[in-house]
């Protein structure tokens, strides 16, 4: 008896993992940085791994206990689609939590937070 129809299809459901789990768009650099202390930054930025739906997309920022901090909208650039940001107010020393949604194009969608603190 051999194994090897069951190793191809053992391979081919393993390749297509990989692959969706690329298609997914996972933050690859934020600023403010997670963890970080920082002065009142102007605004947040998150690049992405993949190209975003802009309409489905969005980052909020919230203080620690949960009460949204800025009304404004975030905003996918529209020269880069991996780009997304939101306008700050002056923010007062304390510690805050960014909170992302990102809908690559082809509709996954992933989410995360982090937080950063403001001197």
């Amino acid at each position: 008896m051999t194994h090897r129809p069951l190793c191809i299809l053992a391979a081919a459901v393993l390749t297509v993992a990989a692959i969706a789990a690329y298609a997914h768009a996972h933050p690859t650099k934020t600023t403010p940085e997670p963890n970080s202390i920082v002065s009142s930054p102007a605004q947040v930025s998150i690049e992405f791994s993949e190209a975003l739906e802009p309409k489905l997309s969005k980052i909020q920022l919230t203080s620690e206990a949960g009460a949204v901090v800025s009304k404004a909208p975030s905003s996918v650039d529209t020269a880069d689609a991996k780009h997304m940001t939101l306008a700050l107010p002056t923010l007062a020393p304390a510690v805050y939590v960014v909170k992302w949604v990102s809908v690559a194009t082809d509709g996954h969608k992933l989410e995360g937070s982090y937080k950063f603190t403001v001197k």
